[in-house]
């Protein structure tokens, strides 16, 4: 169920991939409301099981994300090992990272980041255009307790 807070969410998505010239199908829309209600990042396997495999297949889950990265308004999220990644709608003017268990890949968002102060520094020294990627890993409680 969406709720009223969420559908801007949604439709700014959506203007998004008008803009940059991608097709807005009832999959993707679909695939968009469960990102925004979960507010959490999902695999492309919990996408698709989320959306229901009547709606969408997960040839077209992969491709549609490849399509909403590509258009900025979804970020990927590599897991330490095995070539999985994890999927979340960017939150506009919110920065954050997550903590991702490695057995469940459960991801938590971390609301602080010390990182820009390493950001500020690099730019002291010339640098331009700069930014960084940090993710953490460790295991969560429900895992270590089974």
């Amino acid at each position: 169920m969406t709720h009223a807070h969420e559908k801007p969410r949604i439709d700014d998505a959506i203007d998004v991939l008008r803009r940059e010239h991608y097709r807005i199908t009832e999959p993707r829309k679909a695939m968009l409301a469960v990102l925004v209600e979960q507010s959490r990042p999902l695999s492309a396997e919990q996408l698709h099981q989320l959306v229901g495999s009547d709606k969408a297949d997960l040839v077209t889950i992969y491709r549609s994300l490849e399509a909403f990265e590509k258009a900025g308004i979804v970020q990927r999220f590599n897991l330490e090992a095995g070539g999985k990644a994890l999927y979340e709608l960017v939150a506009e003017n919110h920065h954050h990272h997550h903590i991702i268990c490695r057995k469940c890949h459960r991801a938590e968002k971390l609301d602080f980041c010390e990182a820009e102060k390493l950001e500020a520094l690099a730019k002291n020294l010339g640098y331009e255009n700069v930014s960084h990627v940090l993710e953490l890993y460790g295991v969560c409680e429900d895992c270590r307790s089974h």
